[in-house]
């Protein structure tokens, strides 16, 4: 750290006066740029000026060591003044300021008639001490002013940052008086910067007051005392070797907290039908069902394949509904433990259990206040979270782990499974009561092999898609690989495809996509379906050439049964003896 003597001016010439008046000579004081800073008698009208001919202080500067001349002029250190042999002055005396490390000035005695001399050279050790204490109470100052300074940077740019946060900060002492806070803060608890403040004047809540009293933490919500504001606040203590010396309190707007969530969950969810792509008549008919039924508050179950598009189905009637400005939340009832699951939906208090964060947590009903709530693969929700479900749906209530009050919730509830329910409520896996619930208006979406009409066009969405996303763009797809496609049994359903055109799209950036591009299971299943087509026509024409001869076996002949199946006496006589059909002796 640089310490600057032109910083402590007025306290540098104070002790210049005073090391002149004890000692009864004159003084001048410099600092590492030889500029005079302090000074006494002739020197003083001098202050603030550059001592072009310090010699003896450069070399003091430089080394860092006290030098005592009493021959000024004839001194080797003298040899490039111009008054070199001709000094006005009789003595000298020169002591580094030292800093640490770091020589931040001289301080210089002079002497200009005999009786000054004399006291300076008689009192050599004692005058070097005495200067020597002298250095160190201006180093001192000088470090104090020093860091007073970068006190207060630090204080501008923590008072800068703390401004620039999105939470409400006061800092408390022990007393609970307010000693700082930010703009925030302020604008939250509408502070009179012209008033002492007391927590208990801002803020309406005991358990906040206590938790600041006793040194704990606290979360929970609070309101403000001039203010209605509902506020969500968080209590950290300031303690110095176990004495507790106030705290450090977060503020949040839970309206503000709620509009973050909508935000963060609302920007998600921009899917329309016209995403859902379908051109085969089962497609338009449930996305026309889906359509009509989206700006209605009924409860919807989404039943089908994993792999199909419930989500994105469920997403679409939320953006075609009246909800539509507020939240969807999804979340999979199957991909959670069942020990998690309960508070993930419904939410905790604060201490409700083992491990429970502080403060609580909001559950996603509550998340999901005025908007959707999507519960995916519900028919892996266990049975006791199942009647919670359903005092939910019927109540419009929810309330949270370890609490004894209810909130009231507006939620539309759509819920999906790739499970047959019916069949699970009949085995007893799932109630029937919630069933019944759920199923309000039932929408099925058929697995892609009851509409391989719509491969083609999935395909080429999927190009499209693909192309921008892995930035490797294709020149098109052969017929022949459309074919294979469009002959799959697709068990992963739109996923499966979708994965199957960014393979093909990633292995010939640039290129055709044909059929060798294609994943191997792919080609080898369209080639065995193929094969055992060819299996079923033989056999399906050797049944028919055999029912042919059976039905002219009484009176007929070989030509009877070739006209009877629309082909030539030679090509039955071929095929009999193809498919090795035993002939009866009384054919002719």
């Amino acid at each position: 750290m640089l310490y600057y003597l032109r910083n402590i001016k007025s306290t540098v010439q104070q002790t210049a006066d005073a090391i002149a008046a004890a000692l009864k000579i004159e003084v001048e004081i410099a600092d590492a740029d030889l500029v005079r800073v302090a000074g006494t008698g002739k020197y003083k009208s001098q202050c603030g000026c550059p001592m072009d001919d310090g010699f003896v202080y450069r070399h003091v500067l430089k080394t860092g060591e006290p030098v005592i001349i009493d021959n000024p002029g004839f001194n080797e250190l003298c040899h490039p003044c111009p008054c070199k042999g001709n000094c006005m002055e009789y003595a000298e005396v020169a002591i580094p300021i030292r800093s640490e490390d770091q020589i931040i000035g001289v301080i210089g005695l002079v002497s200009f008639d005999e009786e000054q001399t004399k006291r300076l050279m008689d009192n050599k050790q004692s005058l070097l001490l005495f200067l020597e204490k002298m250095a160190d109470l201006l180093v001192g100052k000088a470090s104090e002013i020093q860091q007073n300074h970068d006190r207060d940077i630090l204080t501008s740019q923590l008072v800068t940052v703390l401004n620039l946060l999105h939470d409400g900060i006061l800092l408390v002492n022990d007393q609970q008086q307010i000693t700082h806070y930010n703009t925030l803060a302020a604008k939250l608890l509408d502070i009179d910067e012209q008033e002492e403040q007391a927590l208990y004047h801002l803020l309406e809540n005991k358990k906040l007051w206590q938790a600041v009293e006793r040194g704990e933490t606290f979360s929970g919500n609070i309101q403000g005392k001039r203010v209605a504001t509902q506020l969500y606040c968080d209590v950290v203590p300031i303690k110095k070797d176990g004495v507790i010396e106030g705290a450090v309190i977060t503020l949040r707007d839970i309206q503000q907290i709620k509009k973050l969530v909508k935000a963060a969950t609302v920007n998600e969810i921009e899917t329309h039908f016209s995403q859902i792509v379908g051109n085969s008549r089962k497609m338009k008919e449930l996305k026309a069902m889906a359509l009509h039924v989206a700006p209605s508050k009924a409860t919807l179950l989404i039943q089908g394949e994993s792999g199909t598009g419930k989500e994105l189905l469920a997403r679409a009637i939320h953006q075609s509904s009246k909800r539509k400005g507020h939240a969807f939340i999804a979340i999979n009832c199957g991909a959670i433990p069942e020990n998690l699951l309960e508070s993930e939906l419904f939410g905790y208090e604060e201490g409700s259990f083992t491990g429970a964060k502080r403060g609580g947590k909001i559950g996603k009903f509550e998340l999901a206040h005025n908007g959707t709530l999507f519960l995916d693969e519900i028919g892996d929700m266990p049975l006791h979270l199942q009647v919670k479900i359903l005092r939910v749906l019927q109540e419009r209530r929810v309330e949270r782990i370890g609490s004894s009050r209810s909130i009231p919730v507006d939620v539309r509830v759509i819920a999906a499974t790739h499970r047959d329910l019916d069949n699970m409520v009949k085995t007893g896996e799932f109630r029937e009561d919630l069933y019944y619930r759920l199923n309000v208006i039932p929408l099925t979406i058929p697995p892609l092999r009851e509409r391989l009409e719509d491969v083609p066009i999935l395909t080429q969405f999927y190009l499209d898609y693909y192309s921008v996303v892995t930035d490797r763009s294709v020149s098109g797809i052969t017929p022949e690989a459309i074919e294979i496609l469009s002959h799959y049994t697709w068990p992963g359903n739109v996923r499966e495809l979708g994965n199957v055109i960014e393979y093909c799209v990633t292995m010939v950036a640039g290129g055709m996509i044909t059929a060798d591009t294609m994943p191997k299971r792919i080609r080898t299943e369209n080639k065995a379906e193929i094969k055992d087509l060819s299996l079923n026509l033989k056999a399906l024409e050797r049944e028919t050439i055999m029912r042919a001869l059976t039905l002219v076996n009484i009176d007929g002949h070989k030509e009877d049964a070739a006209k009877l199946l629309g082909i030539s006496r030679a090509s039955l006589y071929r095929k009999i003896k193809e498919y090795e059909i035993e002939e009866n002796k009384t054919f002719t």
